[in-house]
C-alpha cells in the first residue's frame, strides 16, 4: 500500500487535496481532525463519511475502534453532505473524517499527550482500515492521508483549535496520522513475511 500525503486547500474553490487524491489514484482517504467546543465539558468521538463505496461501513468500524481505545462516548457516524465535513464529498473515492475526541476537554486532551494511548489509537485505526477494506475489495493500493488544518495553501499557519493543554489540534492530528501510516507499513511487512 502506498500512502499519499494530501496537502493544500480542501475547502473553498481550490480543492487541491481532492485533486491530488484523484491524480495519485487514491482509493480511500482518511482525514484527521479533533473536535472543539466553547464548552470544555463537550466530549466524545464522531466520524463523518462521504457516502461513496464502503465509507459508511468503515466510518462505523472506525468509531467503534476509537471509542474502545479511548473509552469515550460515541457521538455517531454522520453523513458529510451539508455539514462542516462536506469537503469530503469532493474526494473521488470513499473518504472519512475522524474526530476521536475534543481537544478543548482537558480530560480528553490528556489522551493526546500520552504516547502509549496515541500509539494504541493509531494501531487500532490502521487495523480497522485493513480489516474493513479486505472483505469487500483488495486493500487500497493508494491510501490518502489528510491532516486537517495543516499544510493549507491559503492559510499556511492554520493549526485548528487550541488544545486545553496549550498546543493545537493540527499537531495532534499530524502525530496520529503518522502513527497510522507507520502501523500500516508494519502490518504490511509482517504479512509479507508471513508473520
Amino acid at each position: 500500500m502506498r500512502i499519499a500525503w494530501l496537502k493544500g486547500d480542501y475547502v473553498g474553490k481550490n480543492k487541491e487535496r481532492q485533486k491530488t487524491a484523484g491524480q495519485k489514484g487514491c482509493q480511500l482517504v482518511i482525514s484527521f481532525h479533533f473536535n472543539s467546543s466553547a464548552n470544555p465539558k463537550a466530549k466524545g468521538a464522531e466520524v463523518y463519511h462521504n457516502e461513496k463505496g464502503e465509507s459508511e461501513v468503515l466510518a462505523d468500524a472506525l468509531l467503534s475502534s476509537i471509542t474502545q481505545v479511548l473509552g469515550v462516548r460515541a457521538r455517531g457516524v454522520k453523513k458529510a453532505k451539508g455539514t462542516r465535513a462536506s469537503f469530503l464529498q469532493h474526494y473521488p473515492c470513499p473518504a472519512v473524517l475522524l474526530e476521536p475526541c475534543f481537544v478543548t476537554n482537558p480530560k480528553e486532551a490528556a489522551f493526546l499527550h500520552d504516547i502509549k494511548t496515541m500509539r494504541r489509537l493509531g494501531e487500532a485505526i490502521a487495523g480497522t482500515i485493513l480489516l474493513v477494506t479486505r472483505p469487500s475489495s483488495p486493500i487500497p493500493s493508494v491510501l490518502g492521508l489528510d491532516i486537517g488544518h495543516k499544510f493549507k495553501t491559503s492559510q499556511p499557519y492554520d493549526k485548528g483549535a487550541k488544545c486545553a493543554l496549550g498546543d493545537f489540534e493540527a499537531d495532534h492530528a499530524e502525530r496520529l496520522a503518522k502513527v497510522v501510516a507507520a502501523s500500516l507499513r508494519l502490518k504490511e511487512k509482517e504479512e509479507t513475511k508471513g508473520v
